[in-house]
């Protein structure tokens, strides 16, 4: 029984890559593969570059509803809590419906939150807006704009991810002259409208984009359920350690900000910085996953998340604005290298039929830790008077998470890749 079953999973991985065949070239000549990796760009940028410039308003947030650090970092941890909490259940559908639809549902409601988040008159609405709804909306397009991704590229696969995910770097890196040139507007409720407006329009354009594979037909369950795989021990590896190395990958773009002003720097350096770590994941992105096609992704993928939780000890142990510079450019290539590669390392090792689903329900390990981690370590800096010992915590259970990434089992997959990918 159990040869029958091995045999049955490498028939189904063969036949993933057999049905994953190019389509004919565009009007324009160009493969139409890469106007999906576009619409997934900029809707990652728009959903991403919303959760991330939460750290460029929360003194503005804080002052107005005289609340903590901790209670105002709960904004963040909602936000990404819920864009990956919520994959569970989109992952699935992409598979069975496409990612159009959910994408650009997932923009409007992006827009909604903002505006929401504009009009709040308790910290509660906006932790409704800004937090729960924009999370939502990123993550009806997250999943389901990686998922397509996935299957339109087999060979190149790190190369299309990292392309992909470039746009939460572009988000990010954004966010520190979209506040300075909002701020000529007013405060930061009528920066959160204008952002609203603006992500509504640029996000349905790139959902647009987010075409299936012509002649191959979605899966189509009786209802939008998680694939069997999910219930293996390779899956139970991957789903923990993709927790706990989630854990280093959130924190930065929380708390970076408000530790660095406690070291005395200012408001606009301080907020810089996220711009910096913004660059440094636009590099990893792209040039981690040239590297990672060329030399193997598997072995990529695990040294950017042991490099990841390291870092970690970079910051513990910053003491000025250079070394807090020199770390959010190394963090943030790590950083990129790791959600880069996460959906082609779990496309290449349970292969990328149901690709949707299966991320669907391991993305939900990176909402507990988004859920978690910030206020976790907000309230641990208050505590112990300082970053240090919380921040080196935070490193041991990224290594731990590496180490258990790295049981998950290799695909069995064709080294063969077929034509959709020659190219």
């Amino acid at each position: 029984m159990t040869v029958r079953l091995g045999e049955a999973a490498l028939h189904a991985r063969a036949r993933d890559l057999r049905e994953e065949t190019s389509p004919p070239l565009s009007p324009r000549g160009i493969f139409p593969g890469w106007y999906v990796v576009a619409g997934a760009f900029l809707v990652l940028m728009v959903g991403f570059g919303a959760i991330y410039s939460y750290a460029a308003f929360a003194e503005g947030i804080a002052a107005e509803f005289g609340s903590s650090r901790g209670s105002v970092t709960l904004v963040y941890a909602l936000s990404g809590a819920s864009c990956f909490f919520v994959s569970a259940l989109t992952g699935p559908l992409a598979d069975r419906i496409g990612a159009r639809v959910l994408a650009g549902a997932g923009m409007l409601l992006v827009g909604l939150g903002l505006m929401v988040a504009a009009t709040a008159r308790t910290l509660v609405e906006v932790y409704v807006g800004y937090g729960v709804l924009t999370g939502l909306g990123t993550g009806f397009a997250y999943v389901p704009a990686m998922a397509a991704v996935q299957r339109w590229f087999v060979a190149h696969r790190g190369l299309a991810s990292g392309l992909a995910v470039s746009g939460i770097g572009i988000g990010t890196a954004l966010v520190p002259p979209a506040t300075d040139a909002l701020s000529v507007l007013g405060d930061w409720r009528v920066a959160f409208v204008a952002s609203g407006a603006l992500a509504a329009l640029v996000g349905l354009g790139g959902a647009a984009l987010l075409r299936p594979v012509p002649g191959r037909a979605p899966e189509c369950p009786a209802r939008p359920t998680p694939p069997p795989v999910v219930g293996g021990r390779d899956f139970a590896f991957a789903y923990a350690g993709t927790l706990l190395v989630s854990l280093p990958a959130t924190l930065p773009h929380a708390l970076l900000v408000a530790t660095a002003r406690d070291l005395g720097i200012g408001w606009h350096e301080a907020v810089a910085l996220l711009g910096l770590i913004g660059l440094g994941t636009i590099a990893g992105r792209c040039a981690i996953a040239v590297l990672a096609d060329a030399v193997g992704r598997r072995g990529v993928f695990l040294a950017c998340c042991a490099g990841m939780a390291m870092s970690m000890l970079v910051w513990a142990l910053a003491a000025d604005e250079a070394v807090l510079q020199a770390f959010a450019l190394g963090f943030g290539a790590l950083q990129g290298g790791f959600v880069a590669l996460l959906p082609a390392f779990v496309a290449d090792s349970f292969g990328a039929r149901s690709v949707g689903g299966v991320l669907g329900v391991l993305y939900t390990s990176r909402g507990v830790a988004l859920l978690a981690a910030p206020p976790a370590l907000a309230f641990g800096i208050a505590l112990l008077a300082g970053h240090a010992l919380p921040l080196v915590a935070i490193a041991a259970l990224g290594m731990a998470g590496t180490l258990l990434l790295a049981r998950v089992r290799r695909g069995a997959v064709s080294a063969a890749a077929p034509p959709a990918d020659r190219r």
